[in-house]
């Protein structure tokens, strides 16, 4: 289990936070609106949302921080407020007060609801009154009851500094971090006290609050730290010399004194505070977990299982405890298994002597690194039944170990024809295939499944799916060799430790082996799993250990033409800001654009004007500082993650890069790559055509070779949709978007023009995608109403398209998932969300996962079948894979006839019943580098 890390520099003392300075005790109060806020944005790109179309992605994180809370510190005072709908104080003092801020999205507010409910079952009421924000009544708590208890606020609300004293402190549950007095004089630079003033003077834009316009921290901060507060400052006005700051401050000087009303937090409220009970006990959590297997939180519900006695804390009849007892020792039979250490060849030999009649076993390798090419065997452990599991200690230090090759030997030699099953067996087979042993046994990889089974689970890992299948916690690998700077290698594990945890891993893929293999039959996944998948393994295995060769004299030219093109763009940027800033500041880049340079706001957060790509990319039509900030940031990422990080990477083995190629990241079924993402590298750029440059083989007698499907997901979408215009155009090789220009246009295709076939591509592409109307008029540079109309005209000119659009998302309706013409599946529960925005997504997906995942499916086919033909030729090297794009290392003399195989086969991966109707084509090139190959 997480917890959280108090770092005592964050404190004065490292002092037991549950008794506090003096012995008081400590009081803790949440500001569950901060929370819900916080939680609800930090999955805004990926709401969670229950079978029932129920949001819970706010529900969830303050759920999450709460736990944490309850963890860490075991309090036993609590109390949470939230704010309230009624007008306060201070939209009385203005009517601009958070008057831009938006009104609380739809999908929040129910999950306040709820929010209140599950702290309402753990015997916790919230605590408000009308006309008081959140920040006051917890204000008020918390100055009114400093005598009697330490408090300590959780929230990341800035505002609440103006109240840290001796008795008061601050925990931010983002970056886990307790704020006393100190560490507010070390983070603002002026005493809390003083902060009602700071915000006075610079102002909250996220609440509308002021300011004096033009004043920003760098200014308020030396104001502060000389006058001590605004009265003082004020009175003596003639002792600034800045003449601009001087005149700043005199006429925004009743902004400043309305801001610092707005900013006080009241600690006054008239609470009648006789009647706040804040005791707390870990039993009073109990009653929740009916709210939480409701509204399927079930790793939260089993997280207070962990933290409250089992049976005894839950009131129920008699009967229902004895059913409740019964459940227990059934689970608890079922999630316990031997380990056995087998450290002699003897061991190992009387074990493996029983696996005649055994038809699986589970495997799983422990290593001294995470890098599978390059780690050394630590140690293996197998299963073959649900009550035992064996660990072969290889080469643990200060223990008696097996000798690595005659352990492989015997295992290989036991193991032979049966299917070995692993989670994530990439990384095993990868292991034993560098210590002699090439697995060629029918395979079974338990993360494949659970992904398989469904590709929108954020979580594959063999702990996870132990915990969602069986309700089993498996042992922390952390526990075992720490983490951080201080983490050890698993060599130097103790070797009974190792054999508990190992045999563990090898019993739980066993286990899961049982279940996920009856589940892909019964779900119709199994042809796609075993045909597909488990085959690309080894794939990926080989494109891995093959890697690739980068020309290291280049990049170093990148590096320093890039850092000098950096520093033109900081100079060019500083001069139109007028004045020196931290460009990679957000906050200090929001002063300069939204309060120095006045430009008008895009987009709020809660902690102010954002910054972020999307709003430059809207304002750089108008600001030139925009469009150079668009354009620092584009190759400072490529100079950090790709240029200056490829050098790095190098292995003084190979002399090569090696990347991780992954199955189970996207839920479309593509696959992605890491350590470096290749797939990342920019093509439309003129320095990401630099960096594929780079990529050169690394024997002169070989060349690269680039093999790329050409408008695939176009010709998928006619042939899903069996639209005849389309189909007719790919199969007579036509190009595909003059053609649907001639057809919207009505014109014959030699009297196209560039810009009507350009508006032709964008439009065809924009269907796959789920492009409307306003996402159109942008692309095209065209009104709303012209947008509507070139849809409406396209839909009108290929019914199929519109009809195939309509069936799918009412499929998706019917089925709740959608598929490839592989069988690939991805479950949509969002289809029937009754918030707008997130049921148009679902359908968007609805429409596009079938192209794309088909394509995907068709790509690792042909991957499957090339990898067949050339893995035992050295003169061929699959090194990369791209999305729709194989890269290849190829020796000169065969290169010619090579590349017309590699084109046939990718060409024909289609079904044949498929492949009649649609011609796939590949387009291939040859160069001495893979920018010339492409």
């Amino acid at each position: 289990m997480t917890r959280l890390t108090i770092n005592p520099q964050n404190i004065e003392k490292t002092e037991n936070h549950k008794k506090g300075n003096n012995m008081k005790e400590t009081l803790y109060l949440i500001d569950g609106t901060a929370l819900a806020y916080r939680s609800y944005y930090a999955f805004i790109n990926n709401p969670l949302i229950n079978s029932k179309g129920t949001p819970t992605s706010a529900l969830n994180g303050v759920i999450n921080s709460f736990l944490k809370l309850i963890d860490q510190f075991k309090p036993s005072h609590i109390a949470i407020s939230f704010d309230r709908k009624e007008p306060t104080f201070r939209h009385q003092l203005t009517e601009q007060y958070k008057i831009h801020r938006p009104p609380m999205p739809d999908d929040l507010i129910i999950q306040i609801e709820l929010i209140k409910q599950f702290f309402e079952l753990t015997g916790m009421k919230e605590i408000s009154m009308a006309g008081y924000e959140a920040d006051d009544i917890l204000g008020t708590l918390a100055v009114q009851n400093q005598e009697r208890f330490n408090v300590i606020i959780i929230t990341g609300d800035k505002d609440y500094a103006q109240l840290v004293n001796d008795s008061i402190m601050i925990f931010d549950p983002k970056n886990e971090k307790i704020y006393n007095k100190n560490s507010i004089i070390e983070k603002y630079e002026i005493l809390p006290e003083q902060f009602i003033d700071y915000l006075a003077l610079v102002g909250d834009s996220a609440d509308n609050i002021p300011g004096a316009k033009g004043i920003g921290p760098k200014t308020a901060i030396p104001l502060l730290q000389e006058f001590k507060n605004i009265d003082n400052l004020y009175a003596n006005i003639e002792k600034i010399t800045s003449k601009s700051v001087k005149e700043k401050l005199i006429s925004s000087k009743e902004n400043v004194y309305l801001s610092q009303k707005l900013a006080t937090i009241i600690t006054d409220a008239p609470l009648d505070l006789s009647q706040v009970n804040y005791v707390f006990n870990i039993e009073q959590l109990a009653p929740s977990l009916d709210f939480l297997k409701e509204h399927e939180l079930k790793y939260m519900a089993e997280r207070i299982n962990k933290l409250i006695p089992k049976i005894s804390s839950i009131e129920c009849t008699e009967q229902q405890n004895d059913q409740q007892e019964n459940d227990y020792k059934r689970n608890k039979s079922q999630n316990t298994f031997n380990a056995i250490l087998l450290d002699t060849e003897e061991a190992l030999a009387n074990v493996l002597g029983r696996l005649k009649d055994i038809n699986e076993i589970a495997l799983d390798t422990e290593t001294d690194s995470v890098e599978s090419l390059f780690a050394k065997l630590v140690g293996i452990s197998f299963c073959f039944d649900e009550e035992n599991a064996y660990y072969i200690p290889v080469a643990h230090l200060f223990a008696q170990n097996m000798e690595t090759d005659t352990a492989i030997s015997m295992l290989k030699e036991a193991f032979a024809g049966k299917v070995i099953i692993g989670h994530n067996f990439k990384f095993d087979y990868e292991v034993f295939f560098n210590h002699g042993w090439d697995i060629n046994n029918p395979i079974f990889d338990t993360m494949l499944a659970a992904y398989i089974l469904d590709p929108g689970r954020s979580r594959l890992s063999l702990d996870s799916c132990a915990l969602n299948e069986f309700d089993y916690e498996m042992i922390p690998i952390d526990q075992l060799i720490g983490k951080g700077k201080k983490q050890l290698t698993f060599d130097t594990v103790e070797v009974n430790q190792a054999c508990r945890y190992s045999a563990e891993d090898s019993w739980i893929s066993f286990r899961l082996y049982k279940r996920f293999n009856e589940e892909l039959i019964n779900k119709n996944l199994d042809k796609l799993y075993y045909d597909i998948e488990i085959p690309l393994i080894k794939v990926l295995a080989d494109i891995e250990r093959n890697g690739v060769f980068v020309n290291i004299p280049l990049l170093n030219e990148l590096s320093v033409k890039t850092g000098n093109q950096l520093i033109e763009l900081q100079k060019e940027i500083f001069l139109i800001a007028g004045e020196e800033f931290n460009i990679n500041s957000t906050q200090q880049l929001s002063q300069i654009l939204f309060e120095k340079m006045q430009i008008k706001s895009v987009k709020k957060t809660k902690t102010g004007n954002s910054t972020d790509n999307e709003v430059l990319e809207k304002l750089a039509d108008e600001h030139l500082i925009a469009q150079k900030l668009i354009e620092y940031r584009q190759l400072s990422k490529l100079l950090n993650t790709y240029i200056d990080a490829f050098p790095k990477l190098i292995k003084n083995k190979t002399g090569r890069i090696h990347s991780s190629f992954n199955q189970t990241v996207t839920s479309t079924g593509r696959l992605s790559s890491s350590n470096p993402n290749m797939q990342n590298i920019p093509i439309r750029t003129e320095l990401g055509r630099e960096m594929r440059r780079a990529i050169i083989p690394q024997n002169k007698d070989f060349v690269i070779v680039a093999a790329d499907y050409s408008q695939i997901e176009l010709r998928l979408m006619a042939l899903i949709a069996e639209d005849e215009n389309m189909l007719s155009a790919f199969q007579n090789n036509e190009d595909i978007h003059s053609r649907t220009a001639a057809i919207i246009f009505h014109k014959d295709l030699n009297q196209i023009s560039s810009d009507e076939r350009r508006k032709a591509k964008i439009i065809n592409f924009g269907i796959i995608y789920g492009m409307g109307p306003q996402s159109l008029s942008k692309e095209l540079g065209i009104t709303m109403n012209e947008a509507k109309d070139f849809i409406k005209d396209y839909y009108e000119k290929f019914p199929k398209i519109i009809s195939f659009i309509e069936k799918q998302k009412e499929f998706a309706r019917r089925e709740s998932y959608v598929e490839t013409l592989f069988g690939r599946q991805l479950p949509l529960p969002n289809i029937h969300s009754s918030n707008q925005m997130i049921k148009s997504e679902a359908e968007r997906i609805a429409v596009n996962m079938p192209i794309q995942g088909t394509a995907a499916d068709v790509i690792k086919i042909a991957m499957i079948r090339l990898h067949e033909l050339f893995k035992d030729n050295p003169k061929v090297k699959m090194i990369i894979q791209v999305h729709d794009e194989l890269v290849f290392e190829i020796h000169k003399e065969i290169v010619e006839e090579t590349v017309k195989i590699i084109q046939k086969i990718m060409e024909n991966s289609l079904e044949e019943q498929f492949n009649q109707k649609v011609r796939l084509l590949v387009e291939a090139g040859v160069g001495k580098n893979w920018a010339e190959a492409h």
